[in-house]
């Protein structure tokens, strides 16, 4: 009896914890790094001139005559609202009728302070005059996310930590007057933890015994899926993928005159292979903690899967950029960003290995039940859609101590209305930069700017989010209360600075 309980319910809710343990938008991916580049809206690919270029377009380091350090910091922040539609019969039973009550939600909010993202990088011409060398670390930014434990979002998600880098070198060769490639190579690591509820529905008057023909007849009814906090069981997984490889190639033309400038950067889809555990906390569920049940559903406090595997792939990257220059002092460029999200499908997660203990010495009738070991694949769709952005800014020179940088932007989404979540919030969204530089010398630059995004309020109404909900006494998967309807709310924080040391002879 218990088998198809602890199946349906470990692999499914695996699968869902994996997929939404990578979020980072748009989709998994914030479009912008950089300083200098978050303050001109994101158009930085045909204009780049700092360490930057590793991740926008590489052929750009030519433009790095003297050897360069560079060192940002930056500050992620997503504020994020959250008003859940509710809807009747989703709290607890009434402990005499098994009648389910109704439940008012309240707004829920992202209480996570802002993240910190550092970048270095530093390059070197070694005395070449054609050919700019460098290495540096530069990971994409996402914020951070979390949530009251006990909010009406505690089936999508409570808490989040994702951390994704990019580490590695990075060559250019400036071919003639015109043409300069550029390429660079990353070994990526991938960290993901995360923290949530599921459900596994019980009531007492689901079970009834008569007497019939002068012998005790036991029937189970099908438990009513619903919200009640007793029924809740505390989810955590946890993996990395410290093996990830991911490579870039950009192009650049620009005539001698350096009037105007022309940029390409393709990053091909980029592997990543986490492994990690995960674990269920059945300490505070009824069936655990209630003598008259417990011992006959579930007696084990915790179940760990020690080893668990989830294989995804990011997408296709695809980013350009033409950039004119009025006067020697200022530059304006129009920039665009297509990712290729919906190549996505499905996740698949595989090894799974989770033993769920059953024999403790609590009864007779637990004493004669079997191990469970969950080993089946999990299969999960997955509805992503592409991706793009424009980009417009620029700079101006103010002297020979100042740079303004401004910019505005325009993004869709990858995450469809239907599959919007607390741990996925994004939508088309509009955003500005602004920032500047000053130049104490000829030798130092001193960075600062700001940036937010503003994606369009979502009233979702046809979600497709459901509760994990399981039957605890026959085992069936059960469908589970929509938790995804309601209205979200989001703007994205970005702030930070930097500095850049320029050293040595000009090549």
């Amino acid at each position: 009896m218990m088998k198809p309980y602890s199946g349906s319910f470990f692999a499914i809710a695996c699968a869902v914890t994996l997929l939404s343990g990578n979020a980072n938008a748009s989709t998994y991916y914030q479009s912008d790094i950089g300083v200098r580049s978050f303050s001109r809206g994101g158009a930085f690919i045909a204009g780049n001139d700092d360490l930057t270029a590793m991740f926008y377009n590489p052929a750009a380091l030519t433009r790095l005559k003297r050897s360069q350090v560079m060192v940002d910091v930056a500050g992620v922040q997503q504020f994020v609202t959250f008003q859940r539609t509710a809807f009747e019969g989703n709290g607890p039973l009434d402990p005499v009728t098994g009648v389910p009550s109704n439940i008012e939600y309240d707004e829920i909010q992202n209480k996570a302070p802002p993240y910190a993202i550092p970048h270095f990088g530093i390059s070197s011409r070694f005395g070449l005059e054609k050919t700019t060398f460098a290495f540096g670390f530069y990971p994409p930014y996402a914020p951070d996310l979390s949530y009251d434990k006990d909010g009406s979002q505690r089936y999508s998600l409570i808490d989040v930590l994702v951390i994704q880098t990019a580490l590695g070198p990075s060559v250019a060769h400036q071919f003639n007057d015109w043409i300069s490639v550029g390429v660079g190579v990353a070994w990526n690591l991938l960290i993901a933890e995360q923290e949530l509820k599921v459900s596994v529905p019980f009531h007492k008057n689901q079970i009834r015994s008569e007497v019939i023909d002068g012998e005790i007849v036991t029937t189970i009814d099908s438990p009513t899926p619903n919200e009640d906090p007793s029924n809740d069981v505390g989810f955590r997984f946890a993996a990395k993928d410290a093996s990830g490889i991911s490579w870039n190639a950009g192009v650049m033309i620009e005539p001698p005159s350096h009037n105007w400038a022309l940029g390409f950067m393709v990053q091909p889809p980029v592997a990543f292979q986490t492994e990690g555990t995960m674990e269920a906390d059945f300490s505070n569920h009824s069936l655990h903690t209630d003598e008259l049940v417990g011992d006959y559903v579930i007696l084990s406090e915790t179940s760990k899967d020690k080893m668990v595997r989830m294989d995804i792939t990011m997408p296709l990257i695809l980013k350009g950029g033409f950039a004119v220059r009025p006067t020697h002092k200022s530059e304006i460029e129009l920039a665009g960003v297509w990712q290729n999200w919906s190549s996505i499908d499905k996740i698949t997660i595989t090894d799974v290995n989770l033993k769920v203990d059953l024999n403790e010495d609590h009864s007779q009738e637990a004493a004669q039940m079997e191990d469970v070991t969950i080993t089946d694949d999990v299969e999960l769709p997955a509805e992503y859609q592409n991706s793009w952005s424009v980009r417009l800014g620029g700079q101006q020179a103010l002297g020979d101590k100042w740079i303004a940088r401004t910019g505005v932007f325009y993004e869709t989404s990858g995450i469809p209305d239907a599959t919007q979540s607390v741990s996925l919030v994004d939508g088309n969204k509009i955003g500005y930069g602004v920032g500047g530089s000053y130049k104490p010398n000829g030798d130092w630059s001193i960075d600062f700017g700001v940036s937010q995004s503003f994606p369009m309020d979502t009233d979702v109404t046809d979600s497709k989010l459901k509760q994990i909900s399981i039957d605890a006494l026959t085992g069936e998967f059960l469908e589970g209360t929509t938790i995804g309807n309601g209205k979200y709310s989001s703007n994205l924080l970005i702030f930070g600075a930097g500095v850049v040391w320029e050293f040595g002879k000009e090549s």
